[in-house]
């Protein structure tokens, strides 16, 4: 989802003297606080991808390279997964749609192979085929260019479900039933998130941070704490501090329904569709925060969540052992108990 609510703390003293990491509002840029050959320093680049506010934050000796490579990376996934490129893997896929198999490029197929894997860990309660409700719904272009109030009635269309696309795992091949069209925004930018941090690290950087709209990636000590990254966790709504979290080496995501949101016909609407109905999820969530090893996985489990509502969500979240935080509407927080204590803490501070 946009917005980067998970970030950084404010900045805090260290004891070992390692740098801080500043946070510029320009570009790629190396912050030297020592002018020593090869000493490790950081790097830091902010800018749009995917729809999404990028933050790249990486340590390391010259890890301005790396953080080149980053950005072009994530450049080359959204040209193959975004499904508002015409000229995209994922729109050549979405238009093959009863037409056959279609072989996959190995980064269409790292998507693909994942969302399959969502939808059955989820029981369906995530599923990449709510495309064409997305778009009956009025989100049929990027979202800078949905008009936010339109006249007309929305129109919900039926979600044929994942099970209906055809897999050939070792030819990397996959069949879209005629009307049947994928969606991998959420779980793309998740996945983008893994990518980089592995790439970051591959590339020499011994610590990163990779924040693509709501899904946040982290790998190493944080610039403000020796074992972690100290994470402000936003309300979607208004940027206010809901809970501080400790983040090692894993991911944290929010979705929402608060940041993409438009009216048709009187009507207010939002992207996160329950493929049950086809209609946006209306539960008395506001938000689902999740955490896992992996960003894409846990996108896949704060989404199937949101659907199933607060007390299957919790349930679903502890089978899937993944820690979730559920938003309620009238802002109060539950949590699956292994995180409980993030919000008696951040209450108290």
């Amino acid at each position: 989802d946009p917005g980067a609510h998970p970030g950084p703390s404010g900045p805090h003293a260290r004891a070992d003297g390692r740098p801080e990491a500043h946070r510029p509002a320009h570009d790629a840029r190396t912050v030297h606080r020592e002018q020593v050959p090869l000493m490790p320093v950081w790097a830091h680049h902010e800018g749009r991808a995917m729809g999404s506010d990028l933050t790249i934050l990486a340590w390391g000796n010259a890890p301005d390279t790396a953080v080149r490579w980053a950005i072009g990376e994530v450049a080359r996934l959204e040209a193959c997964w975004s499904r508002f490129l015409p000229t995209s893997e994922l729109s050549a896929l979405n238009r093959s749609a009863g037409r056959g198999p279609f072989a996959c490029s190995t980064v269409l197929w790292a998507a693909v192979s994942r969302a399959a894997q969502g939808w059955a860990r989820t029981h369906g309660l995530f599923d990449p085929t709510v495309l064409p409700a997305l778009i009956g719904l009025g989100y049929d272009r990027t979202f800078a260019q949905v008009p936010r109030i339109g006249p007309d009635e929305p129109a919900a269309r039926p979600v044929p479900g994942f099970d209906v696309v055809s897999l050939d795992n070792e030819a990397r091949r996959v069949t879209l039933p005629a009307g049947v069209a994928l969606d991998l925004g959420g779980i793309g930018k998740g996945l983008a998130a893994d990518v980089l941090v592995a790439g970051l690290v591959e590339r020499g950087v011994t610590s990163a941070e990779v924040s693509l709209g709501g899904d946040l990636r982290v790998t190493g000590p944080g610039p403000d704490d020796d074992d972690a990254w100290l994470i402000d966790v936003q309300h979607a709504g208004d940027d206010s501090v809901l809970f501080r979290f400790p983040l090692a080496d894993e991911a944290l995501v929010q979705s929402t329904r608060l940041m993409r949101r438009w009216t048709r016909g009187g009507r207010e609407l939002h992207h996160l569709v329950d493929p049950r109905t086809g209609w946006p999820v209306d539960n008395g969530i506001d938000a689902v925060v999740a955490t896992a090893p992996e960003a894409w996985f846990a996108e896949v489990v704060a989404k199937a969540v949101f659907v199933a509502g607060e007390t299957a969500g919790l349930a679903l979240a502890a089978a899937s052992d993944v820690d979730v935080w559920v938003v309620r509407s009238d802002r109060t927080v539950v949590a699956t108990p292994h995180v409980a204590d993030s919000l008696t803490a951040s209450a108290g501070r």
